[in-house]
């Protein structure tokens, strides 16, 4: 049996690491900066051809920033680690990469539409994200992200700026 945490045989160092797991096993955030405020999340380099070629599993979805969830067919599903990899949380309406396999086994909760912000995301069902993901993958192939931030000396403000490999959902 595979153990959660392996050690380094180093006798002068305890480095330990976990496995990956969720979405962190085929998406990554990788820097382009120092500071880490311009940077891709993208398919890891050693990601199966099987998980990237599955048309209705990844997909990019908007969602506020005062929720941390999507709301499918009448229930909240929260954006985790396992399920998603969110960007910047210095924005009102958010991007996140998702892994509808892990959202749809993630813990779902009643969603009253009194707490719906702005950008509040809400779908029918998850067939419906799913065919989201298949037009996505349609249009551009394995789902990505690009944010970048460009300092304004005028205003002395950070906006951010997003490309994507198509339209969010939710946009």
């Amino acid at each position: 049996m595979l153990s959660a945490i392996t050690k380094s045989n180093s006798t002068t160092s305890s480095f330990q690491t976990k496995p990956l797991t969720g979405i962190q096993r085929f998406y990554h955030r990788r820097r382009l900066d120092a500071h880490g405020a311009n940077y891709y999340v993208e398919a890891r380099e050693l990601c199966p051809l099987s998980v990237l070629n599955t048309p209705d599993r990844f997909c990019v979805v908007t969602f506020d920033h005062d929720d941390d969830y999507l709301v499918v067919a009448g229930k909240r599903v929260y954006l985790t680690p396992a399920n998603s990899i969110k960007c910047t949380s210095n924005v009102e309406c958010r991007l996140a990469v998702v892994d509808l396999d892990e959202l749809e086994h993630s813990k779902q909760y009643d969603y009253d539409d009194k707490f719906a912000h702005t950008y509040t995301n809400v779908f029918d069902s998850f067939d419906e994200l799913r065919q989201i993901a298949r037009d996505q993958y349609a249009k551009g192939g394995a789902v990505w992200i690009k944010q970048s931030a460009l300092y304004d000396a005028k205003t002395d403000r950070c906006p951010y700026y997003y490309s994507t490999s198509y339209k969010p959902a939710g946009i």
